[in-house]
């Protein structure tokens, strides 16, 4: 009886330090049922997405509609951009595919947050490969759907955020590097797929600052594979292999760079306005970002009613303590590489995981502003749900030992079921209907556009723009709703449609005062005030 449990335990070790198997290299048998698997996901991720996509959210939130605004410029120009120097300045790429999107279906505002959701979705698929590359199918499709099931990722797949693009970007383009690596690896032919990943992973910093911290992670992954190229005598293909990733990635990102190098204070720009240095007591302040990013996943998440439902944990909690356990499993399997007790590649899809999720914590916690904040942090999309992937195949496994199948698996339904009812319950009977999300996305100025837009073209309008906000063309940001759904943002636009925008003068009267000013000086012309 001895001998029975002692080689139980010997075989359970062994398959706790066995290195997971690389995608590709996975049995055959159960592809078809991954497929099909995965087919369902995407579908209801898509569904989460898009469902009652032009009613909500409600309104148009001036950042969104700045990004609208700018794709209305290009239209006009034909002028596409690798950087939009307004509003604090914002990489191109979202505002450049929105115009496409504006030019075939309109200036509306469903139209502008769709390349979000499309983002979205692809993201889920992206995590898929990229899990199951790193550990197993059964990971790569828990890992899809805790994203596809996520408030936290579907409420900014509704948005006109250039953000959502930049987990699309960095979970592709570290499945396509791990997949060529992995390919000269094994002797086949790589440099396509080095290429590809190049391609996608630099197109990642036409997203979002964050994004910025990356080459960390990826370096990492190429520093990794270096030893083992050493050791199995495949060194010159992992520098051809490594060659392509960065000359593509470098090309791709060179654009960028040179505007950058052109327009040195924009590279600053926004991470100077928010720097946790400018706090009084800096370190001080740096821990206390830390406590709260962390806190975020668990207990308190952000306050804004835009990013989230007030002060509500970013992960549900079930996922939040598989994301806990794959935490503690991760650091473990590390930690056990560190004391000489396994092989390092038998930790290297948690190190991956664990690398990302640490990575994309920095630029959050060295932030000032909005602490915590869901859309800053949404890099760490990705790795959390990987992570929570992990933990949950592992506590399957070993409750698979201990509780009888026909318990467990009535359990493991009712946990899909309740993952699957939750997002949609919180988004549209408890966020969407909440008295503060209206005002979060300034509804009022999304009916003062239609009321503007219901009159015949030829009348003269005057918005008199009482909010304030940054300036744009010395109209402060607010004005962006309006201008984007009645097309007035340019000056062509403006005299076409007989718009035009009064802004109070500095040190002059505002508020409601200005409008009544305006409205005392423009008699018999409609005068619309956005305040």
């Amino acid at each position: 009886m001895r001998e029975v449990r002692k080689t139980r335990r010997a075989r359970r070790r062994e398959s706790a330090n066995s290195p997971t198997v690389p995608l590709a290299a996975q049995p055959h048998v159960h592809r078809n049922l991954s497929r099909a698997l995965l087919l369902l996901i995407l579908a209801f991720a898509a569904f989460l997405r898009l469902d009652q996509f032009a009613a909500f959210p409600p309104g148009l939130y001036p950042d969104e509609a700045m990004n609208g605004s700018n794709a209305l410029e290009v239209l006009e120009t034909g002028h596409f951009q690798v950087f939009y120097p307004e509003n604090n300045g914002r990489e191109g790429l979202y505002i450049d595919i929105a115009a496409v999107f504006v030019h075939f279906l309109g200036n509306r505002a469903w139209v502008l947050r769709l390349p979000a959701a499309i983002f979205g979705i692809l993201t889920v698929w992206g995590v898929y490969f990229l899990a199951a590359e790193l550990f197993s199918r059964p990971v790569g499709l828990l890992a899809s759907f805790f994203v596809a099931t996520s408030f936290w990722h579907m409420n900014f797949s509704r948005m006109a955020f250039r953000a959502i693009a930049a987990p699309f970007f960095l979970a592709w383009g570290l499945y396509f590097l791990l997949a060529g690596v992995r390919r000269a690896r094994a002797r086949q032919p790589f440099t396509g797929m080095m290429l590809l990943a190049g391609l996608v992973y630099g197109l990642g910093f036409y997203t979002y600052i964050p994004y910025r911290i990356t080459p960390v992670l990826a370096g990492g992954i190429l520093i990794y594979y270096l030893i083992p190229a050493r050791r199995e005598k495949w060194l010159p293909a992992f520098w051809s292999a490594s060659a392509c990733f960065a000359a593509a990635s470098a090309l791709i990102a060179a654009p960028l760079a040179v505007y950058f190098l052109r327009h040195p204070g924009t590279f600053f720009g926004r991470v100077s306005q928010v720097s946790v240095l400018l706090a009084p007591q800096p370190l001080l302040e740096l821990l206390r970002n830390a406590w709260r990013t962390a806190r975020m996943f668990f207990v308190k998440g952000d306050p804004n009613w835009r990013h989230n439902v007030a002060w509500r944990a970013e992960v549900f909690w079930p996922v939040a303590i598989l994301f806990a356990l794959g935490i503690a499993i991760g650091a473990a399997s590390v930690y056990a590489v560190i004391r000489r007790r396994s092989k390092p590649e038998h930790c290297f899809p948690y190190a991956v995981a664990l690398g990302w999720l640490v990575a994309a914590t920095i630029p959050v916690v060295l932030s000032n502003e909005g602490m915590p904040h869901a859309l800053r942090s949404i890099l760490m999309i990705p790795p959390v749900f990987i992570l929570a992937a992990a933990g949950a195949h592992e506590a399957y496994l070993f409750l698979s030992r201990k509780v009888p199948g026909t318990l467990l698996a009535p359990a493991a339904a009712l946990f899909f079921l309740i993952l699957c009812w939750e997002p949609y319950h919180t988004y549209f009977d408890l966020w969407a209907v909440n008295p503060n999300v209206p005002e979060a996305f300034n509804a009022r100025a999304v009916d003062l556009a239609g009321r503007i837009d219901a009159l015949p073209r030829e009348t003269a309008k005057y918005v008199a723009v009482a909010d304030r906000g940054v300036p744009v063309h010395g109209i402060p940001m607010p004005a962006q709703t309006v201008m984007f759904l009645t097309r007035s943002y340019t000056q062509k636009e403006q005299d076409e449609t007989h718009i035009h925008y009064l802004a109070p003068a500095d040190g002059g009267v505002a508020g409601i005062a200005f409008c009544r000013q305006v409205a005392a000086s423009l008699r018999g012309v409609k005068v619309f005030c956005l305040y």
